[in-house]
């Protein structure tokens, strides 16, 4: 295991987070904040498909089990809301926008956790390096990105 890794390989999964945090912040103006903590749990369905695909981790019948129970509760929640815009008589595309993007945001979340679990599997770093570094990273793309949105 190598103990000295290149600090901009953390600049990987801080990107991830900046589009996710980012994306999820946006989604938040567009939904009902009950709509949206229930939304945010879909990230434990797409972390365990993400990392069945990209690291060749085994899901066991209760994990299985656990991902279809969420999947349906996230998926009736949404379901419903939607449904309620609707029936209601506004257009409810804001709310549709903003589902699609709390998705795209737990994807984006998803491959933070992952791209993390690589590097950290490849590389031994004290815990409060990757952290430092991460957050340094994020606070750098914020500086950027904060006056341009």
């Amino acid at each position: 295991m190598k103990t000295n890794p290149n600090p901009l390989l953390m600049a990987i999964p801080a990107s991830c987070d900046v589009c996710g945090s980012t994306l999820m912040f946006v989604a938040l103006v567009m939904v009902p904040a009950s709509l949206y903590q229930m939304m945010r749990g879909l990230i434990v369905v797409i972390t365990a498909i993400m990392s069945i695909i990209f690291l060749g981790a085994k899901q066991y019948r209760h994990h299985w089990t656990g991902i279809v129970l969420i999947l349906s509760g996230v998926f009736l929640v949404g379901f419903i809301s939607v449904k309620k815009e609707k029936s209601s008589g506004s257009s409810g595309s804001s709310e549709v926008l903003g589902i699609f993007l709390l998705i795209c945001s737990q994807m984006f979340t998803g491959a933070m956790f992952i791209i993390e679990e690589k590097i950290l599997g490849d590389y031994y770093m004290e815990p409060f390096k990757m952290v430092g570094l991460e957050g340094m990273w994020g606070l750098s793309y914020y500086v950027v990105l904060l006056p341009i949105m």
